[in-house]
């Protein structure tokens, strides 16, 4: 019989972090943003646990060497190949850049073809120890997620592995016996069209609460994927005790972003010369791992029995990643400074949550330039 649960569920519009004194922190520049993240299979990554998505618009090399030169966590889309990944891995050595928090993505599909190319990466490339693996699939709930989980990390004991997506906390503890990092977040991308087409996710700040609580109940840690709208939103994920976010559309409009600045002219209400005024906007196109688009480009066309659960969109040029970059380590560090957190480890202990019918003022934003 159908269950309804009835208890409310919050997403991150629906809460703000309460301002609070704190002691021995005058300054944003006194935080400390690095943490030592420990993991439930033995290995040890340090940094800033702020990821780009794996998608291919903004899960590419460029995107994740600028992440990791600030010290960040990167992702790379799992369409690429090895010996491209190598020539980004050489090129990270040759410019000092340290790849120990990289994770290159594999699908589900052709399990065989991946982990061989997960091989081979390490057989012509050196890409030993520290090897991360990030296995990417939309619905992880099927279980070939599981065998392929379980065979990886058979093959490649020493890695560290983030698996998902998930959108519940049952399945936690089930792929934390071969997983260090669970990805949850299931329809709440901005090029996401999962939860009009299938009727099925879960609001991202009840999720982070309840798969955290499990996974580190267990020495696991958690991924919050999706969702993500301002710098703001990270901060709350870190809050209610995410280790891990992942980013994808605020990325999407930067220099570094695949595709070419696509440029449109809008008519505007001034009247110049007896003539509408033209305003000309810049964009860079944005597209779901799951569109149409994603599936004619990499898959050879949308089969049949599928249906698009990604869109196609044109995000605001915003110009070079290292701004928003400094966005998202000032407004952690800021935030900090607010509950009084010395640490971005610590946000979650000082942090105090409430929940709000309204959490931005928007008289304006018709007007911003």
């Amino acid at each position: 019989m159908t269950q309804i649960l009835s208890e409310v569920n919050l997403d991150y519009s629906d809460i703000l972090i309460r301002p609070k004194m704190g002691i021995n922190l005058n300054s944003r520049r006194d935080v400390n943003l690095t943490r030592v993240f420990k993991f439930k299979h033995g290995q040890t990554r340090t940094g800033l646990g702020v990821f780009n998505a794996n998608m291919a618009t903004v899960g590419n090399f460029v995107i994740a060497k600028k992440l990791l030169a600030r010290g960040m966590f990167a992702t790379l889309h799992k369409h690429y190949g090895v010996d491209e990944i190598g020539a980004f891995l050489e090129s990270c050595r040759a410019d000092n850049v340290s790849c120990d928090n990289l994770f290159v993505t594999i699908g589900l599909k052709n399990a065989d073809l991946e982990i061989q190319k997960l091989k081979d990466l390490e057989s012509k490339y050196k890409w030993g120890a520290p090897r991360n693996i990030c296995i990417d699939a939309p619905n992880f709930y099927i279980p070939n997620a599981l065998d392929v989980l379980a065979r990886v990390r058979y093959e490649f004991p020493d890695s560290v592995i983030m698996a998902g997506n998930i959108a519940s906390g049952d399945i936690c503890l089930k792929l934390l016996d071969y997983a260090d990092i669970i990805k949850c977040g299931i329809g709440s991308g901005s090029a996401c069209l999962t939860r009009r087409q299938t009727g099925c996710g879960t609001p991202m700040v009840s999720l982070i609460l309840e798969c955290a609580d499990i996974a580190h109940s267990v020495n696991g840690h958690i991924c919050a994927d999706g969702g993500i709208v301002d710098v703001g939103d990270i901060c709350k994920a870190f809050c209610l005790n995410a280790d891990f976010v992942m980013a994808g559309g605020m990325f999407a409009g930067t220099d570094e972003a695949a595709g070419d600045i696509i440029e449109k002219h809008f008519e505007t209400n001034e009247i110049i010369d007896g003539a509408r005024a033209v305003q000309t906007k810049y964009f860079k196109a944005y597209y779901g791992m799951s569109s149409e688009y994603a599936n004619n480009k990499f898959a050879g066309g949308m089969a049949d029995y599928k249906t698009s659960e990604g869109r196609e969109l044109l995000i605001p040029y915003t110009g070079p990643i290292d701004k928003i970059l400094q966005d998202i380590t000032g407004g952690i560090a800021s935030c900090c400074t607010y509950v009084g957190a010395t640490s971005v480890k610590h946000l979650s202990k000082c942090a105090t949550i409430i929940q709000v019918h309204n959490q931005l003022n928007r008289v304006f934003e018709k007007y911003s330039v």
